[in-house]
């Protein structure tokens, strides 16, 4: 399958999945069960799965999704059932990483007892 099938039925996430398995890890098949990292595969690699599964899906995974599902079965489910973000819906990924710091760097001066305008010049 290639771009122009993108939003496949339900039932097509499997193949859909495998394919992109296939050509990603360069192995000629892949089952309903093989676990992507048995297989070879590795964090590395998911940037480029996470990327042609949008493309050919329309349909946005977070990585880390990738861990949770790492099973051709798993993954088409939730592409099928779950809650993944339309690819067409997400923006630039680097809005997150500094959310995330941000929250971080609220929650250390949670804990520290700390507010940010109470720290000094450097944060302490």
């Amino acid at each position: 399958m290639h771009a122009s099938h993108a939003n496949p039925p339900e039932k097509d996430f499997a193949a859909v999945v495998a394919e992109i398995w296939c050509e990603v890890l360069e192995v000629p098949a892949v089952g309903a069960e093989d676990n992507f990292f048995d297989l070879g595969g590795h964090s590395l690699l998911l940037q480029t799965v996470q990327e042609r599964v949008a493309l050919r899906t329309g349909k946005n995974i977070e990585l880390i999704e990738f861990f949770t599902h790492p099973t051709v079965r798993s993954l088409a489910h939730r592409l099928a059932n779950g809650e993944a973000t339309p690819a067409a819906a997400v923006t630039d990924g680097r809005r997150r990483p500094a959310g995330r710091l941000s929250r971080l760097g609220t929650r250390r001066a949670q804990l520290d007892g700390n507010t940010p305008e109470s720290r000094g010049e450097f944060g302490e």
